[in-house]
């Protein structure tokens, strides 16, 4: 069970970044009253010095420790002040705000400078000063990142090594590579005088053209006053400069070379730098079995329920198809039941046909008859109808008259007959 608290209430991180924000809000609107000057001291370095609006855009550092301050100065102040001095400041603090990651970024717009003291820092510190300014506005390069992403892809990262000239420095090195390093990792030995400046930033050039993933520069110690090439400016600005990511792996873990600030990764000694392969690699390797294994488990998960589903509407399918079945038998059955009609109907039709047809003949032949005896008749009927008109006789009109309705009685039994 949580512990309870006597706190009234707790702060959301909102909240918390709201206070904040409104009180810098009040403060600002009462620097632009004239009720709140704010006044800095620190050492006077310079930015990219170049003209903005008529501005130049410079920092303050804290005399005790690197922390930075953006400063904004005119032209008229920018002219009087050196790099490098201690100088008093004075003028509106501004602010930008990022809510997404409750951010506030601050610059000090100077209305006032005045100098205490020249050369507070020596030349030296203002160009290491000026290189760390540079360093970090520069888009920075994760040498984890990169390298582990390529392990991730079952790739090889290409990574150049520039190493002193001293048998032990590599033998060190290598002690601290395990198999897995050495077959994952492509490394490409360079032999370098770390003594000659010149040597080593040609050198530096030519490899950041190459498409390295990594650059590492490996050395042994030798106390601080012989770093030689290491503690050169041309050759820490060319480092900053590069745009492949660089390591160091030099000197012992308790000297304090200034080139480990300017580099993207450092690695205490040659050894080290051995073993941060290896350990690199070991852990791509294990993160790539738990993610195959995890991979093969939800595989198989889907596939297992896509197996069930399948097997469901396989199911529903056969029962769909067994009705579909039964329904064609059946309609089978009533069409076979409907031909076997048809057929009976269609005997008992042709035989009604036939009937028909024989029936035909017997009347053709008998109309066949009726004709003749029509004629017959008729030829007869012509003959007394002659003789009538030759000599008047009672007796054949009757005659006449009795044949004519004995005619036309047949003729009407013969066709009632047929019919």
């Amino acid at each position: 069970m949580a512990q309870q608290t006597s706190l009234s209430r707790y702060y959301a991180p909102s909240e918390i970044f709201n206070i904040y924000k409104n009180k810098l809000t009040t403060d600002y609107y009462t620097c632009r009253q004239g009720q709140l000057r704010i006044f800095i001291q620190g050492i006077y370095t310079l930015g990219k010095n170049q003209v903005y609006q008529g501005y130049y855009y410079d920092f303050l550092k804290d005399a005790a420790c690197n922390t930075f301050l953006s400063m904004k100065i005119p032209l008229s102040l920018h002219s009087q002040l050196k790099a490098g001095s201690l100088i008093n400041v004075a003028g509106i603090l501004n602010y930008n705000v990022q809510n997404a990651y409750s951010s506030i970024q601050l610059a000090l717009e100077v209305t006032w400078a005045e100098t205490v003291q020249t050369d507070v820092v020596s030349q030296e510190d203002v160009q290491k000063n000026e290189l760390l300014l540079m360093k970090n506005n520069s888009k920075g390069k994760n040498v984890d990142t990169i390298l582990e992403s390529i392990l991730y892809e079952d790739k090889k990262p290409v990574v150049g090594l520039i190493i002193a000239e001293t048998a032990i420095t590599e033998t060190d090195f290598n002690k601290g590579l395990n198999a897995a390093a050495k077959e994952k990792v492509q490394f490409v030995r360079m032999r370098c005088n770390f003594a000659r400046p010149a040597d080593l930033i040609n050198m530096l050039r030519q490899e950041d053209m190459r498409g390295y993933n990594a650059i590492a520069l490996v050395r042994g110690g030798g106390g601080e006053k012989d770093w030689g090439a290491l503690d050169n400016m041309d050759v820490l600005k060319t480092i900053v400069q590069m745009k492949t990511p660089v390591i160091a792996a030099v000197g012992h873990p308790d000297e304090k070379a200034f080139i480990k600030k300017v580099v993207d990764k450092e690695v205490a000694v040659p050894f080290a730098l051995g073993t941060y392969f290896s350990d690199m690699v070991n852990e791509v390797i294990e993160q790539r079995a738990k993610s195959k294994a995890a991979l093969v488990n939800e595989v198989k998960k889907q596939y297992e329920q896509e197996l069930m589903q399948a097997r469901k509407q396989n199911g529903t399918l056969t029962e769909q198809l067994k009705a579909l079945t039964k329904a064609q038998e059946d309609g089978q059955k009533l069409h076979n039941q409907q031909l076997e009609k048809a057929n009976g109907r269609n005997v008992e039709l042709q035989k009604s046909i036939d009937k028909i047809n024989s029936s035909i003949t017997d009347l053709t032949k008998k109309n066949a008859d009726y004709a003749q005896k029509v004629a017959d008749y008729s030829s007869q009927i012509k003959e007394l109808k002659d003789q009538l008109r030759s000599r008047p006789n009672w007796f054949l009109v009757i005659l006449f008259c009795a044949i004519s309705a004995v005619i036309a009685i047949y003729i009407y039994t013969q066709t009632h007959t047929i019919l």
